[in-house]
This record gives C-alpha cells, sequence and structure tokens, in this order.
C-alpha cells in the first residue's frame, strides 16, 4: 500500500506539472525535472488550490521521512543563528560524503584532498551589525593542517588558516573565523580550498551568530 501511495503521489505532482505547462509526461523529466523534484520533497499536507497559486504547508504538517527528513546528525534549525549545512554549498571538484566521524551537522560532511576541491556557502547579510562567522569540521590525523577558507563580505575579502588536525574549540565542532561588520543583504560567502593542502580538507557547516 505504502507504494502504492507512493507511485500515486509521485503520478499526481507530475500531472499538475502538466497541467500547468500545458506539456506531456516526458517533457517533465526532459524540461521540468527540478520543480518535480521540489514538489516531491514537500509534506503530504502542502496544498494549492490551482497549478497556478502558492504553495501552502501546514503548521502541523508531519516531518518528511527517508532523505529529506530528521537529520541523523545535529538540527541545523536547532543551532543558533544562521547555519548553512554542506548540501546548501556550491561545490566544485571531487568530494566524498562520510558521516563515520561523529557529531556532524545535518546529513554527513564532505572530505577531499583533491587540489580542484573547493566548497562555499553563500548567504546574505540578514541585518546591519557585528557578526561571528563560524566553520564546522571534525579532526581526524589525515585533515588538513593548513586548510584555507576564505570570507568575501561584499568586496572585502579574509584568509584563514584552520587546522583541521585540532578539535574545533567551540560548542558543536566549530571554529571562529573571527567577528565581521556586516550591512543587511550584503552577499557573503566562506570558501574552503584544497589547493596546496597537507591532507584532506573537510567540510561541515558553517554558522553566523550576531555579536551584542
Amino acid at each position: 500500500m505504502k507504494t502504492c501511495g507512493m507511485m500515486g503521489e509521485v503520478v499526481g505532482r507530475a500531472a499538475s506539472l502538466c497541467v500547468k505547462y500545458a506539456c506531456l509526461p516526458r517533457d517533465i523529466y526532459e524540461n521540468h525535472l527540478g520543480e518535480m523534484v521540489e514538489l516531491l520533497q514537500l509534506p503530504g499536507k502542502a496544498r494549492r488550490q490551482t497549478v497556478d497559486e502558492e504553495i501552502v504547508v501546514p503548521d502541523d504538517a508531519m516531518e518528511l521521512a527517508g532523505p529529506f527528513g530528521p537529520a541523523p546528525g545535529l538540527d541545523p534549525k536547532e543551532l543558533d543563528g544562521l547555519v548553512i549545512d554542506d548540501r546548501d554549498a556550491e561545490q566544485e571538484g571531487g568530494w566524498t560524503e562520510g558521516q563515520g566521524l561523529k557529531g556532524f551537522v545535518g546529513y554527513g560532511y564532505l572530505y577531499s584532498n583533491s587540489p580542484q576541491s573547493s566548497i562555499r556557502f553563500k548567504f546574505d547579510a540578514p541585518a546591519d551589525g557585528t557578526y561571528e562567522i563560524r566553520l564546522a569540521y571534525l579532526s581526524h590525523e589525515n585533515r588538513a593542517s593548513n586548510a584555507r577558507v576564505e570570507i568575501a563580505i561584499g568586496e572585502r575579502s579574509f584568509v584563514r588558516t584552520v587546522d583541521m588536525r585540532q578539535a574545533p574549540p567551540l560548542e558543536n565542532n566549530f571554529a571562529s573565523l573571527g567577528e565581521f561588520e556586516l550591512k543587511q543583504g550584503e552577499p557573503c560567502s566562506v570558501t574552503l580550498s584544497a589547493a596546496g593542502a597537507d591532507g584532506h580538507i573537510h567540510a561541515d557547516a558553517v554558522q553566523i551568530i550576531g555579536v551584542p
């Protein structure tokens, strides 16, 4: 019954896109697959009156199960400030996902020692003020002692070096990258690069916390 219900949900949401775009089912895979995946990641109680209206998710909607459900690690939504998980970052090069080292944020972490590998955590400053930017990683003897981290704030750029063989000193396995003055809406990013590293780069999450 669960399998049949799942099939019905997939077919129903695909049919709604066929109506929305006046297209054939094959066109969903070829031209609208991204939107189809977004629909399937919504909880079952998500509703809209017509295919052109905004989707509404009721407050009593249940947590999602499976790969889109509760994470096995620390829930980013329960941590202070703004947290960007590695799954929401932009990757380049080859990365391996792991869960062997415990204490990670979200569903796991990424690691790589390929010189071409980099990962960028992007965000817009939530408001004017001073913020501490933190990096989450898990230490290991095969990690880089000279992991290069670049913080970009608007047109400004700052470079930090993190020894990932040493345990991060802050709660929930975060290390501070410093305090920075941000302007509301200012584009910011934190980029880790494996170029020149003497071990694996570990990418887990970035946290932005307001400083009183």
